[in-house]
């Protein structure tokens, strides 16, 4: 893993063999917390890409579906100003109750 501050092998004496064991240990410990932390990041980092993406996904099914609601009520509103406006108010509800569905869902 990393290579440690701590000689544990220079045969100079100034550490005893019970503190070499533990400088070691230690040492051990310290690689594994070190590449555990490395692992979790990672698992965090693919799994916020797959958030994103649903993210992603759920909001372009809104879109869709707000829109085709939209164009299919224009069409139907006719040159109707009170109808326009009708359909206007159905598209913002819409929208609302997708957006906090969405913001629900993903926690945001």
């Amino acid at each position: 893993m990393s290579q440690s501050l701590v000689p544990f092998d220079d045969g100079s004496g100034w550490l005893s063999n019970r503190q070499l064991a533990r400088a070691h240990r230690a040492q051990l410990s310290t690689d594994l917390a070190v590449f555990r932390h490395g692992l979790q990041a990672q698992a965090q980092a693919e799994m916020d890409r797959h958030d994103t993406q649903a993210i992603a996904d759920a909001s372009r099914g809104a879109l869709d579906e707000e829109l085709a609601l939209l164009r299919d009520g224009l069409a139907q509103a006719g040159q109707s100003a009170a109808a326009i406006e009708l359909v206007a108010r159905k598209v913002e509800l819409m929208a609302s109750i997708d957006n906090r569905r969405i913001a629900r869902r993903f926690g945001v």
